[in-house]
């Protein structure tokens, strides 16, 4: 198969993909409309051959599609070479935390999170999502460490606060109320 046809396939297995998570809805069962076309970007992905296949960004669709699926298993490995390979991107170190915490690695996911800042240390959403996952495992201080860092990056991050359910666990401490309430 040419070159071209190759990036059809890829062009055609990102459309799929965000075609069928326009549907879906957090923390909710996965629509069949969705499962469908997400199914047609991993046939349109199967059929990439090797070379173009093992590039970041290949790993990276087939990835967000599985991990769209539900299949946090086996997107991992995936997001895992991706990171490796482009460490200064943040989609793979969120899609890991991503499906760590949803196959109840929260540790883990802590841990990869916290690479991923290394790796990225001015990226606002990765210290974010550090701050949410650290809220949730109950270690305070270092998650109004995380989400100060994202809030002075992106002062955006203190609203999305108010509706953020992982910061529940930390919400009436003094300190996430002094942080998420300082005058913008």
């Amino acid at each position: 198969m040419n070159r071209l046809s190759q990036q059809h396939l890829l062009r055609q297995a990102a459309g799929f993909l965000e075609l069928g998570e326009l549907l879906i809805e957090p923390d909710q069962p996965l629509p069949t409309a969705s499962a469908t076309v997400l199914h047609r970007a991993l046939r349109a992905l199967e059929d990439i051959e090797p070379p173009l296949r093992q590039q970041p960004e290949t790993m990276l669709l087939e990835a967000e599609t599985l991990r769209a699926l539900g299949q946090f298993e086996a997107a991992l490995p995936l997001f895992r070479r991706a990171a490796e390979a482009v460490p200064r991107r943040i989609e793979p170190w969120l899609g890991i935390g991503w499906c760590l915490k949803r196959l109840n690695r929260l540790n883990e996911a802590i841990d990869r999170l916290r690479e991923g800042v290394q790796a990225s240390p001015r990226q606002p959403v990765l210290h974010y999502n550090l701050a949410c996952y650290l809220s949730l495992a109950g270690d305070v201080q270092p998650a109004i460490e995380h989400l100060t860092k994202a809030i002075a990056i992106d002062k955006r991050y203190r609203d999305l606060t108010q509706v953020e359910p992982d910061f529940d666990p930390i919400r009436a401490d003094p300190q996430f109320v002094a942080v998420t309430h300082l005058a913008c």
